[in-house]
């Protein structure tokens, strides 16, 4: 199994996430792309400030803090390792220390890279980047490309995926590998994983318990895409919901509520 990874380098759970992949299946790891852009990027005509307050209401101060200044340390951290000071933390210098070939990015859909990818000849492409992965891309490796999502698909496709579903009130969520298509998060689903939601749910609490089972339901699914295994649960178009990113409203309404909860 030739398997490439596309990702964003970001320290709070996407590079430990990868990094239990790598050690799942280093032999057949033949390449690593870290892509421009993180969690901030927005589509056009939001306002990141407005973003940056919901995402303080809905983490709450101390996990939004502790995420700043994390995120800050390891870019800090970063520099210095290239002026020769320190451990370079990034996710490009743990590859190379695997022995794995690794690319720098603007996007995965630039025609160089694609370049590259075709002749590495992968079978499986892991995508956790942030950009949309178009047809070209999708068509180059020879069983295809596949997605982890931080929800029960097809309900909550789409951006934040644990807020809505505390939002909401759901009583359970998990993790969905799924195949990418040109659709936002409509390819069939190989594994999911699913846990309940307590009460007592925070964000915070909720994104950790992903990210925990998230390496889990990933190496499952090479697993089975090696043993080409097919019998795949649908996604359906007919019973998908669809998330945005929040308002600032809803992200208002979301920590009045959960403030009541914990008074209670």
């Amino acid at each position: 199994m030739r398997i490439f990874i596309i990702m964003m380098d970001e320290p709070i759970e996407t590079n430990r996430f990868i990094k239990k992949i790598i050690e799942g299946r280093k032999e057949d790891i033949i390449g690593l792309a870290v892509s421009r852009g993180g969690r901030l990027r927005l589509s056009k005509g939001k306002s990141k400030t407005e973003y940056l307050v919901s995402l303080f209401l809905i983490m709450g101060p101390i996990y939004f803090f502790s995420s700043v200044i994390q995120s800050i340390w390891f870019k800090i951290c970063k520099y210095l390792a290239l002026k020769g000071f320190g451990k370079n933390p990034s996710i490009l210098a743990y590859a190379q220390k695997k022995g794995i070939q690794t690319y720098e990015i603007n996007t995965p859909n630039s025609k160089s890279f694609q370049k590259a990818l075709v002749r590495l000849q992968p079978d499986v492409i892991i995508n956790q980047s942030q950009s949309i992965i178009k047809k070209n891309l999708l068509e180059i490796p020879r069983i295809g490309v596949i997605n982890r999502h931080n929800a029960l698909l097809p309900k909550n496709r789409g951006r934040l995926t644990p807020f809505w579903v505390l939002f909401r009130g759901e009583p359970e969520s998990g993790v969905s590998i799924h195949f990418v298509e040109e659709g936002i998060d409509s390819g069939q689903i190989i594994v999911q994983k699913r846990f309940p939601v307590s009460k007592r749910e925070t964000f915070r609490s909720l994104v950790k318990k992903n990210y925990t089972i998230a390496p889990v339901a990933m190496l499952e699914a090479v697993d089975r895409l090696e043993k080409e295994e097919n019998d795949y649960l649908e996604n359906s178009d007919e019973l998908a919901t669809y998330n945005t990113t929040p308002t600032l409203k809803e992200a208002w309404k979301y920590r009045v509520n959960a403030f009541r909860k914990l008074i209670k």
